[in-house]
């Protein structure tokens, strides 16, 4: 496994990541002062995003049903626990975007190798109540 969000990995195949960018950032509040220099004070942190590359063969190897759950997730806004290979947690993440390329067009309109690009991005640890308001109810 090269990484996992949710109960979705990531590995050779058939949901294949070959490249992964981690982009941290932190917030400055600009304060302009007339007749001095811009002054800037620390807000908090910005936003950490990944993004995943990869590249699927839907009609050799398949990844085209793990795509279509990936865009699912998106749409619904799930949150869920993104792990790297190696058991490190890095938190909870959203997918805010996916991008795929298909190319080598088949008769179906699918390629035969699609390109995919998914930006995810951290968010606070989401409300349980909202996920499973039953179970909630129960263990309070």
């Amino acid at each position: 496994m090269l990484f996992q969000w949710g109960a979705l990995q990531f590995d050779i195949t058939p949901l294949n990541v070959h490249e992964a960018d981690q982009m941290t950032a932190t917030d400055w509040a600009r304060k302009e002062i007339a007749g001095a220099a811009i002054y800037r004070e620390w807000v908090g942190e910005g936003d950490e995003e990944i993004a995943l590359r990869g590249r699927v063969f839907p009609h050799r190897l398949g990844g085209l049903t793990e795509l279509e759950i990936l865009e699912s997730f998106r749409r619904q806004g799930k949150a869920e626990q993104l792990m790297r290979g190696d058991g490190f947690v890095l938190g909870w993440y959203v997918l805010e975007r996916l991008a795929r390329a298909h190319r080598f067009l088949g008769a179906d309109g699918i390629g035969q190798q699609i390109n995919f690009e998914g930006n995810f991005v951290r968010c606070p640890v989401p409300d349980p109540n909202a996920y499973f308001p039953m179970l909630y109810q129960l263990i309070r």
